[in-house]
């Protein structure tokens, strides 16, 4: 059926109707909401127009300004700003709001605001300095009152405690009370001094090994710990703003009892840390090298910062990721290798020794056996002869190895080579890319061998178990499979 002209283009014209006043009368609304959100707010402003924030109180007059990207403390002393406080600042000017106006008094005294008892003012790249002027704080609700402007000139307010709060910050607040900033996760070096006691930590692609007092593998988990306090170390007092020789040597700084120094990637030159001695509050008086500032510390992170270095090194035997693991090859006593090979979806063969498929769950108990077998001391300076015997037929010779980090990468291998059960019940482990042996409980290592025994008797068994495929005929055409045998007739 043809459609006349008339009543199709009646329909477009109608539709076109439709949409233009729905989008008029959305866009009404929109408009209609952001002029009430805005009818009684105490700022008016945008964000990234914020140039500057000043704060008069009790605590004297503070002055923020925005330098580039950053906040900076202006007055009273020019210094970095911290700039969570400094955040909180920007959104409670952004939700200050005018709960209730009062109107035109001729007696201001009565709300403290003749002369006002603190202010907040604001600065942006363009229009004028807006200032809110406040008094004593209502007596309901946390508000405060305040001059804001009316109709006719300034009228008294009562505004939320988000604008009436800001005027109580202190330049503590405000100022940044970090000690260093650095990214945790980015460090490639780490020392640490404590009087004749220095222990150095590195961090190649493989992970953080322990360069200073030995040559050992580090615990990743304890370096970050460390180094996660103290970048989190947030001063609790300024003691001195610029302390001179007289002022470092009055706190314990000529020496420093502890001196850490941290090195970053991207970094040019390392950076230091200096600990003094304790402060009066309970912390520890600290400085960061470079810097003028004193300032006292909350003191968690001392017992890191001091701790051994037996406290950084690893103590798991097992150097490669437990579930990255892709092969496994085991020899006891110089005899043939148990091999154990990762396949598709999980799935684990046996060669070598014997061969045969092996569930999964019997090589994740083999590694998290593996994985249980820990340090319980060292033996930095091992005698010769034991690493000769750790190297021809040990109980237990063991190579690992992982998936590769990209395709057609190089996987990382350990090799471990384990002695008999000593004096104690105690095992010496040699892991062959370090020079110090390992000292463990022979418990857990028997455990591992229980491992080695059960599975290539897994492996066996369920090759047994699979019945022997028909040899091809003479042409090399694949074997028939017989038809099953018919029931007996009754």
């Amino acid at each position: 059926m043809k459609l006349r002209p008339g009543p199709v283009a009646a329909l477009v014209l109608l539709a076109g109707l439709g949409g233009w006043a729905y989008v008029k009368d959305y866009r009404g609304a929109d408009d209609r909401r952001k002029a009430e959100e805005s009818k009684d707010k105490v700022f008016r402003f945008e964000r990234g127009d914020l140039t500057a924030i000043v704060l008069a109180g009790k605590n004297g007059p503070l002055r923020l300004e925005k330098r580039g990207e950053e906040w900076a403390l202006a007055q009273p002393i020019a210094v970095a700003a911290d700039k969570e406080a400094v955040e909180g600042i920007v959104s409670s000017l952004e939700m200050a709001r005018v709960e209730r106006r009062l109107g035109p008094s001729s007696d201001l005294t009565t709300y403290a605001l003749d002369p006002p008892s603190a202010s907040v003012g604001i600065e942006t790249k363009s229009g004028a300095p807006q200032t809110l002027a406040l008094g004593d704080q209502a007596p309901l609700g946390g508000a405060w009152y305040a001059l804001v402007d009316g109709k006719d000139g300034k009228e008294v307010a009562v505004v939320g405690a988000a604008a009436g709060e800001l005027a109580g910050r202190d330049l503590l607040a405000l100022r940044d009370k970090s000690l260093l900033a650095f990214d945790p996760w980015k460090v490639v070096g780490v020392t640490l001094e404590r009087g004749r006691d220095t222990v150095t930590l590195q961090k190649p692609e493989a992970g953080w090994k322990l360069q200073q007092p030995v040559e050992a593998p580090a615990d990743g988990p304890a370096v970050t710990d460390l180094l996660s306090a103290l970048e989190r170390a947030r001063a609790t007092k300024f003691e001195v703003e610029k302390a001179g020789e007289a002022d470092l040597k009055a706190r314990g700084f000529l020496p420093p009892a502890a001196r850490v120094t941290i090195l970053q990637e991207g970094w040019d030159t390392a950076k230091t840390i200096e600990f003094g001695a304790a402060a009066t509050d309970g912390g520890r008086l600290a400085r960061a090298v470079g810097k003028d500032a004193i300032v006292s510390l909350l003191p968690e992170f001392w017992s890191k910062l001091t701790a051994p270095a037996a406290d950084f090194r690893r103590k798991d035997v097992l150097g490669v990721g437990q579930y990255r693991i892709r092969s496994v090859s085991a020899s006891r006593d110089g005899g043939p290798a148990l091999v154990l090979t990762k396949g598709a979806e999980s799935t684990w063969n046996a060669s070598g020794l014997t061969q045969g498929p092996v569930k999964y769950d019997s090589v994740d108990l083999l590694l998290r056996r593996l994985s249980d077998v820990k340090a319980v001391g060292f033996d930095d300076r091992p005698a010769d002869v034991v690493r000769q015997s750790l190297s021809v037929k040990p109980p237990l010779d063991l190579v690992l190895e992982e998936e590769p980090d990209t395709e057609g990468g190089t996987p990382r291998r350990q090799h471990l080579s384990f002695g008999p059960i000593g004096k104690g019940a105690r095992v010496v482990v040699r892991d062959f890319a370090w020079n110090p042996h390992f000292i463990v409980d022979g418990g857990a290592v028997a455990q591992v061998y229980q491992s080695l025994e059960d599975i290539p008797k897994e492996a066996a068994a369920a090759a047994s178990a699979k019945p022997a495929a028909a040899p091809p005929a003479a042409d090399g055409t694949p074997p028939v499979a017989e038809p099953p045998a018919a029931p007996p007739s009754n």
